[in-house]
């Protein structure tokens, strides 16, 4: 959770007074009560609270939770238990239980434990399951913990609650040698070297100097390996310089070969497979065409989820359909099944039957079917298929009644007061709890609340949740419509493409941040809008205009034309380079014309992979809101051109 800033902290309080329909001195209070808690003011958080129930403020429950998260271990466990069951329809909830249940697990108090897991609706917090883990073995210690397995191979940081958890897993021979060095690969491949340090320190054979030489690995991998600091005699001295091969790897691949030659003879053959595996996913990230190559040394059944599918990546980029297919079908069922892997075995299938007048059988099944599900690739699915005609899908406008009947949930009342005192991560999570119930038409009902609300993410992401009932005006809303289409027209881009850009960026909502720092609607880097707004004609630019509505369109599309230019009027290319920069977008060109969706599918960093393929299907569903008829998305996409030889 971000903390508010002292300085936000007064913006709110300066907006509060300013408002002419503010009259409950009492939101003063919560912003007062959460600034208390933001400060570890315990004293003062207490002060603000009891102002807050006594004046039976919606959010006085809010200033409790603060309260008793800040002073949770000397709080009585009945009084959070207690509490909990009062305000079990609250957003915070969740979390309190789950802070409640770390508190009991570290206390040993087993039973509590046991009364409080039964009330706890299962997440994905590593913590409560590591919890609920060791529990079951206390209560049973002979039972298996092999099932927990799963909580200790992983290349992420476990909290501390799985530590003794793992403590009895390695004494019941669960985490054993293999199991040990199995993570620390995993944690090296993520590149979290300190993570992988710590968990080398359950190998059997540790010694303190490791940790040095691991450093050694990690900063000069060639270094290390040319003066061979590290000998084959232990399994150490195998994964230390596999891991620097691996290092390698990640700069250069002919370096890394060259190092490999050398000691490949001392490397065992799931060793060789594991380097190949390794060489092969940063040679397909970086588009080699070797990459095919060395995968082809790997022993494919062992190959990671992400491994497999840079494989699968690299020889769709050389359009070498055959080997697709035996890639896809040698994929863990769960990534076989997704969406993206079921579209191009089916374009794989449609490409070997090339000729024969008539589509492959289990291309069209599978893309008949895949044409249903409302996303990117379901589209492209539908433009594959010849004589396609799309079933009408079930329409919904909710009735004023079911609108109106929305706004008085006492959860959507608590929302409401908390995004107007911009806690807008608690306002979203508390909508988040309301609506998580809901069928399509209670949903539709919800997005056109939040619509009238001018809650614009909400609506879109709430539409965007149904599954058999629709409204699409929702789902693609276009709440800055004249702006955006005054702006386009100015800068001469596609209105359709500003719309898609900022429904992905910002699903159009003036005061959004990324961590990164960009804003706005458009998600503008502040010294691209520094520099972008000269070249747009905006006067007396300051920083603090960002935000301003006129001021960023004004700028987004600008940046949008400038982009577009770059790349040649290439707007795949150029959706690209305005979320990783042009100069990248560039670089991910082929060296022969790729298919637009190829080139999508093939960009290495998975946040512009994903936001490229989302921009253009937004662009596509706001061409069907606004009747542009006659372009198909695997047609927006269009090819991108070779690149160019220096």
């Amino acid at each position: 959770m971000k903390l508010l800033t002292n300085r936000f902290l007064t913006f709110c309080f300066a907006a509060l007074f300013a408002t002419a329909s503010f009259a409950n001195l009492g939101d003063i209070n919560v912003l007062k009560a959460r600034e208390a808690y933001d400060k570890e003011n315990a004293a003062a958080l207490n002060e603000y609270t009891n102002k807050l129930k006594a004046q039976h403020h919606i959010l006085a429950p809010y200033a409790q939770y603060w309260l008793m998260t800040l002073n949770l271990e000397d709080t009585d466990n009945s009084v959070i238990s207690s509490f909990l069951v009062q305000h079990e329809d609250y957003a915070f909830e969740q979390s309190l239980r789950e802070s409640l249940l770390k508190k009991l697990g570290r206390h040993k108090k087993w039973t509590l434990f046991a009364q409080e897991l039964a009330r706890y609706q299962a997440t994905k917090n590593t913590a409560v399951e590591c919890l609920t883990a060791e529990a079951a073995h206390v209560r049973d210690s002979n039972a298996s913990l092999m099932p927990s397995k799963g909580l200790w191979l992983t290349g992420q940081s476990q909290p501390r609650e799985c530590d003794t958890l793992f403590d009895a897993m390695e004494s019941a021979g669960v985490i054993d040698e293999d199991a040990v060095w199995q993570r620390f690969r995993m944690a090296a491949e993520e590149n979290r070297v300190s993570l992988a340090k710590a968990i080398m320190k359950r190998s059997k054979g540790y010694q303190s100097s490791q940790q040095k030489l691991m450093s050694s690995a990690y900063k000069s991998p060639s270094t290390f390996l040319k003066k061979k600091r590290v000998s084959f005699s232990t399994r150490f001295g195998h994964e230390a310089n596999l891991f620097a091969l691996t290092r390698l790897a990640r700069k250069d691949t002919w370096t890394a070969i060259n190092a490999y030659k050398k000691i490949a003879s001392l490397l065992s053959r799931d060793e060789q497979s594991y380097f190949h595996a390794m060489l092969g996913l940063q040679a397909a990230k970086r588009h080699e065409p070797e990459a095919k190559l060395w995968f082809q040394k790997a022993n494919i059944t062992s190959l990671s989820p992400e491994q497999i599918s840079w494989y699968a990546r690299a020889t769709l980029r050389q359009s070498d359909w055959t080997h697709l297919l035996t890639v896809i079908a040698k994929m863990q069922p769960e990534i076989a099944e997704e969406a993206r892997w079921r579209y191009w075995k089916a374009r794989a299938l449609m490409a070997l039957k090339k000729g024969a007048n008539q589509q492959d059988k289990q291309a069209v099944d599978i893309l008949t079917k895949l044409a249903l599900e409302r996303h990117y690739y379901g589209w492209l699915a539908q433009d594959e298929l010849v004589n396609y005609t799309p079933p009408k899908l079930a329409h919904y406008n909710a009735a004023k009644r079911e609108v109106a009947a929305i706004g008085k949930l006492p959860g959507v009342k608590r929302t409401a007061v908390l995004l107007s005192l911009e806690l807008r991560w608690e306002g979203r999570r508390e909508w988040k709890k309301v609506i998580a119930s809901f069928d399509d038409k209670q949903l539709l009902a919800a997005a056109e609340f939040a619509n009238q609300k001018g809650w614009n993410d909400l609506a879109i992401n709430t539409a965007d949740d149904t599954r058999g009932v629709h409204d699409f005006s929702l789902r693609y809303l276009m709440p800055y419509k004249k702006l955006m289409t005054n702006a386009a027209n100015v800068q001469g881009v596609d209105v359709t493409w500003v719309h898609g850009i900022t429904r992905q960026e910002s699903r159009f909502m003036h005061y959004a941040k990324s961590h990164v720092g960009a804003a706005g609607l458009m998600q503008l880097m502040p010294t691209t809008a520094r520099w972008a707004a000269k070249r747009a004609g905006v006067e007396n630019y300051k920083r603090s205009m960002i935000h301003d509505l006129d001021t960023n369109v004004t700028i987004g599309t600008y940046y949008l034309r400038y982009t577009l230019a770059l790349m040649n009027g290439n707007k795949i290319m150029a959706t690209a380079g305005y979320n990783a920069g042009p100069s990248r977008a560039k670089k991910w060109l082929g060296a022969q014309s790729l298919e637009g969706a190829i080139y999508a599918e093939t960009i290495p960093f998975n946040e512009t992979r994903k936001y490229v393929q989302r921009v253009m299907a937004n662009m596509h569903m706001y061409n069907q809101q606004l009747g542009i008829k006659g372009m198909t998305l695997k047609q927006l996409m269009g090819r991108t051109p070779a690149k160019q030889v220096s």
